[in-house]
């Protein structure tokens, strides 16, 4: 006779958590888990918190009280940063020097090599596999610089994706890509969600990538409005939805998780 199911870890749990800068609190009072396998969306207008639950989640923010646990570790004293992807909202990886395809995705596995050690073969074979999963294998060579924004976006995910992370975060993912290479992310995710990677998406709306969501989260003034199915959260045009609580202008975090949780 078999007993019941073990419920599933958490990855993420907030705990009455205050979170803000400078001392003011932009989330109050946050208290969710997001458990192993779960495709969450979290959505909510402009200055709704949403990229400062992000931010608290990874150690860009402060907790002003209570706490943030990351696979049940404080946050403060997590240090496993290559369990977690990230991929920031509106970040190029076009400047100056010229970088491939390769060598972008290859900054991912910067959390697993150790300092002065060249790759290893296993190291190589993470990247060309991050590559393939976003359908980029033909670009590998390719310069950053010709590609399209949508194959950048798709680049940003396979570099977050080269340290084989149980847990994913993708801030806006969608934004400013085209149809084409929103399906090809919706694509990627739906392989990363059936093979078990926990995935957090960050966003005004899910368009292609409904299907995948398996709970939805709404933001509203700091505080959430809503927890559960994506078909009952509150409709983008109610007149609350349009809230602004004031969260401040976006902040680069630098490549890959890099500095997290100082």
């Amino acid at each position: 006779m078999t007993g019941p199911t073990a419920p599933a870890p958490a990855v993420v749990s907030f705990r009455h958590a205050d979170i803000g800068y400078e001392g003011r609190a932009v989330l109050h009072d946050l208290s969710l888990d997001i458990t192993a396998g779960e495709v969450v969306g979290l959505l909510g207008p402009n200055g709704s918190g949403k990229s400062t639950l992000i931010r608290g989640l990874l150690g860009l923010a402060p907790i002003l009280r209570g706490s943030v646990e990351l696979f049940g570790i404080e946050r403060s004293r997590f240090k496993a940063w290559q369990r977690v992807g990230y991929v920031p909202q509106r970040q190029t990886v076009v400047g100056g020097i010229p970088s491939t395809v390769r060598e972008v995705v290859s900054s991912g596995r910067l959390t697993t090599v150790q300092p002065f050690r060249w790759m290893r073969a296993a190291d190589k074979d993470a990247v060309a596999q991050a590559i393939s999963a976003v359908g980029l294998t033909s670009e590998a060579s390719s310069s950053m610089a010709n590609l399209s924004g949508g194959q950048q976006r798709r680049v940003l995910i396979a570099r977050a994706l080269a340290s084989a992370p149980e847990f994913l975060v993708l801030d806006e993912p969608t934004a400013g890509v085209d149809s084409f290479n929103q399906a090809a992310l919706a694509d990627t995710l739906a392989e990363l969600a059936a093979a078990g990677t926990t995935i957090l998406l960050i966003t005004h709306e899910l368009g292609p990538v409904e299907p995948l969501v398996t709970r939805t989260l709404v933001l509203r003034a700091g505080e959430i409005c809503h927890d559960g199915p994506s078909s009952e959260a509150p409709d983008e045009h109610d007149d609350d939805w349009h809230h602004h609580h004031g969260d401040p202008p976006e902040r680069s975090s630098g490549l890959g998780l890099s500095g997290l949780g100082t």
